[in-house]
Parts: structure tokens; C-alpha cells; sequence
């Protein structure tokens, strides 16, 4: 691993893969026929050989633990039900980085001497999406709107991120949620497992003059969902079902716009387990669509497999329909985003096809392996935002460190969508969530491939005009 210095603070480059989702055998999805779970569903599921573990009552969806084998057959005999199958545990991606202490700056109208690291063309993904010529229109976002990241959580702490956290809290498999301003407990809202959450929240929002970087909407509002925990044989997880429960509630809470910078891909048609796929498929498309309905937008990473979702595959929460997938992208031939210049590059690793609705800046060191070799200043091409160095210690005051850090995957694209979206809803506040998600496709730059890139770059400047 490369590593720079700039000034006081130790910035490392790394690529962030594995984005997988994994089944385990013993938490099944129980989805009904009706959008309601019956009252003897407990019971009913005791008989089969399980317990009901959590639900969601007006989707009809269940969520259950079993050690029998033959479970999902006994519980899906009920005529009640529709189908019974995996709820997958999704991985978060791999990384390392160093941070450092940076001092707070007082809150600014634009970008000012102290967001350094922008003003010097390091933070090029939020230059290509056109971000600046939104705010010159006076378009920087409000705390009207709100930006919710369903993620490993945000360190509030973090200069670039405290003036814009309005609300935090956390889901587990256990049930357990904690509010803002409470730390004890099972279930920690700030970021103690990881700092991924931290990252996507300051590509969406990093205020102007708090710290270093600026977000592609640097006054909108965001929500903290930490719904990430440690979970044998899989490691730093969050369960679908986790997902789902911290979904509907940030649409309950008016939220107009959900980031989720994670996901999996699974086989349709794959032998073993092609029943249980599909009852996830399902139970996610009604989670989806009732947050839409309820009128939030839901921005999701298309995945980094490099793998072509035409055929047999599918991402989700991102190939969802209701969802806006979002492929990643390169710059070349330099890190820095120069008009005329620049040009864009399918990320190596970003999934692709007609399922990818646009893409965004999610940084392309070349390859996989020895990206240094291949490209002089490698990590400069992935993409710069806030961290945290999480650790349980630090993590019950929330006052873990606090730096910057370079990181690439779908997970840096899926953010500049969303703080875009974020910028036209609160540039429009009738929008409705589907019309916002159309908006964001029709006015994305075209870049040729529609295999590769969707419908295209997403353009802050254009959305607003």
C-alpha cells in the first residue's frame, strides 16, 4: 500500500472489492400472499420448527430463525404464505487507510482557503459531476432535505460532517435501535466497525469550510443509519431484513433520498437455492416500492463483480426497479477533472448492462492487483472523502480520529447520485421520488455505451437547470 502525506495528515490509497452478499442457512424470509402478516404467524412458525425473529406487518414479510433443514418446505406449506427463502448478509468492502486529527472550521456560503484538499482538483469526482456550477446557481442543498445513508454509520464528529447530521441511529438482527444522542447499548449509531458510511456521507454532503473536502451537496441534511454488526463467518454484515426496517424508517421520516453503498449479486436459475433467491428478489422489490410510494428516493452501488446483469444476474438493493442502480467510473488521462480534457473510463471492476441506470465517479487505479505499478500516483485516481478510525473505545464517545481518505468502488459512485438527487429535490420540492429519479437519468451526460454507462454521468448543473 502507497502512502502519502500532505501537511499534517497521512492519506493512504486503497481499492475497496468484495462487495458480496452471503446466505445462511439458519434466517429465512417468510413472505405472505397479503400484504399483512397474520396474528398466529409466531405460533405457525414454532410449528414448522423456527421462530419469528422480526416482521413487517404491512408488507407481509417475516423474518425467521430455524435449525431444520426442512423449515422453508414446512413453513411454506402454509397456504398463507407465498414463498420462503434466504435473507442475505451483506458484506462491507475490505479497506485500510490512516487518518489524522484535523481542526474544526467555522461553517461558509462556498468553498473557502480551508476545504485544501478540494481546492487543489483532489476531490475531482465532485468537479465531474458538475457540482460547482450548481452551487454558482445558488443550488447547495438544505437541511429541508435529507440525505439518509443506510451504511456502517456517520462520524458526526468529523468537522466536514457535523454541521450537517441531523439525525443518527442504529439496527441490528437483535432489534435493537439507539437514538442520536445515546451511545450505551447493544447497538451503537456512531461508526465503531468501520468507516465506509463516514466516506459516502461527506461525497453527499461535506459542508463548505468544516474541514477539507466539500460533498456534491455541501448543505444538505443527512441521517446516520448504522445497520453493520458482527456476524460469524461473514464478518462486518448487515442483514437485508436490518436494511429493510432502516429503510422504511427513513421514509416514515420524510427522508427524500436513501444511499445504500452496498449490495450483492446473485444467479437466477443457478440450481440450489433459485427458490429462496427469488423470495428475496421479491420481499426486496416490496420494501423498495413502499418506500418510494411513501416518497423517498433510493440510490443504491450497482456492485464491483465486473460482471454483465443482462443474463442471469442480478444486484440488489440497486437492480431493484424502483431503485436508481449507479455504475462507477474512471477519469483519465490525470486525477484531476479538466473540461475538455478528461475523459471517462468504465471503473474495471463496475458491474454493467441495461440493469445500470447512470453512473458517477467511483476512481479506477487501472487493476486489481499492483495498481501502483500500472499508474504513477495510483491512489489519486480513486476517490477522497472523510474517514474515521472506528474502534469500540473511541466509538462509546463518539470522538474517534478523524482524516481523509482515498477509497474506490461502486460505493464512492452511488453518493455523488445521491447528493445530486438531494439537490433536486430541494431545489423541487414537489418532485415526487419516482419523477426525482427520472429527472436524474434524463439529465445525465451521455457518454456513448449504454451497456457501460446507463443513461449517463450524472450532471448536477444540468438537473437544475
Amino acid at each position: 500500500m502507497n502512502l502519502r502525506t500532505a501537511g499534517s495528515l497521512a492519506i493512504a490509497g486503497c481499492l475497496l472489492l468484495g462487495f458480496a452478499s452471503q446466505a445462511y442457512a439458519d434466517r429465512y424470509i417468510v413472505l405472505y400472499k397479503k400484504n399483512a402478516v397474520p396474528a398466529d404467524a409466531v405460533s405457525a412458525a414454532k410449528a414448522a420448527g423456527g421462530r419469528i425473529v422480526g416482521r413487517i406487518n404491512r408488507l407481509g414479510i417475516a423474518i425467521a430463525d430455524s435449525g431444520r433443514k426442512d423449515f422453508a418446505v414446512r413453513m411454506a406449506a402454509d397456504g398463507r404464505v407465498k414463498s420462503v427463502g434466504i435473507d442475505p448478509a451483506t458484506a462491507v468492502p475490505r479497506h485500510s487507510s490512516r487518518r489524522a486529527r484535523v481542526a474544526r472550521s467555522a461553517p461558509a456560503a462556498g468553498p473557502t482557503a480551508a476545504d485544501g484538499l478540494f481546492n487543489i482538483g483532489l476531490v475531482w469526482g465532485i468537479e465531474r459531476v458538475h457540482a460547482p456550477q450548481a452551487w454558482d446557481a445558488g443550488a447547495t442543498g438544505s437541511h429541508d432535505t435529507v440525505v439518509a445513508v443506510i451504511d456502517t454509520g456517520i462520524a458526526w464528529n468529523h468537522p466536514d460532517l457535523a454541521p450537517n447530521v441531523l439525525h443518527a441511529a442504529c439496527y441490528t438482527s437483535e432489534g435493537s435501535v439507539v437514538g442520536f444522542d445515546t451511545t450505551s447499548g447493544p447497538c451503537n449509531p456512531y461508526p465503531t466497525l468501520s468507516d465506509h458510511g463516514t466516506h459516502a456521507a461527506g461525497t453527499v454532503a461535506a459542508a463548505f469550510g468544516g474541514g477539507r473536502v466539500v460533498g456534491v451537496g455541501p448543505d444538505l441534511g443527512l441521517a446516520s443509519y448504522n445497520t453493520f454488526e458482527l456476524i460469524e463467518d461473514c464478518g462486518v454484515c448487515t442483514f437485508s431484513s436490518v436494511r429493510w426496517v432502516a429503510m422504511l424508517d427513513a421514509a416514515a421520516r420524510g427522508y427524500e433520498v436513501i444511499n445504500m453503498s452496498l449490495g450483492g449479486v446473485s444467479a437466477f436459475g443457478q440450481g440450489k437455492g433459485t427458490n429462496e433467491l427469488a423470495t428475496f428478489v421479491a420481499a426486496e422489490k416490496r420494501v423498495a416500492n413502499a418506500v418510494v410510494k411513501a416518497g423517498t428516493t433510493i440510490v443504491a452501488a450497482a456492485g464491483n463483480n465486473g460482471l454483465d446483469l443482462n443474463g442471469i444476474y442480478i444486484n440488489t438493493p440497486g437492480g431493484v426497479p424502483a431503485t436508481v442502480n449507479v455504475g462507477a467510473t474512471g477519469i483519465r488521462p490525470e486525477p484531476r477533472y479538466q473540461p475538455g480534457v478528461s475523459y471517462d473510463v468504465r471503473a474495471f471492476y463496475s458491474n454493467f448492462g441495461a440493469a445500470i441506470d447512470v453512473v458517477a465517479p467511483g476512481g479506477d487505479c487501472g487493476e486489481p492487483d499492483g495498481c501502483d505499478a500500472v499508474l504513477p500516483n495510483w491512489f489519486e485516481y480513486l476517490v477522497l472523502s472523510s474517514v474515521v478510525a472506528p474502534a469500540p473505545g473511541c466509538g462509546s464517545t463518539a470522538s474517534c480520529p478523524i482524516g481523509y481518505g482515498w477509497k474506490g468502488g461502486t460505493s464512492m459512485a452511488s453518493p455523488h447520485a445521491a447528493g445530486v438527487v438531494g439537490l433536486i429535490r430541494d431545489e423541487n420540492p414537489s418532485l415526487s421520488a419516482a419523477k426525482a429519479a427520472k429527472e436524474l437519468k434524463r439529465t445525465a451526460e451521455r457518454l456513448g455505451d449504454r451497456q457501460a454507462f446507463g443513461h449517463g454521468m450524472v450532471d448536477a448543473r444540468a438537473a437544475l437547470d
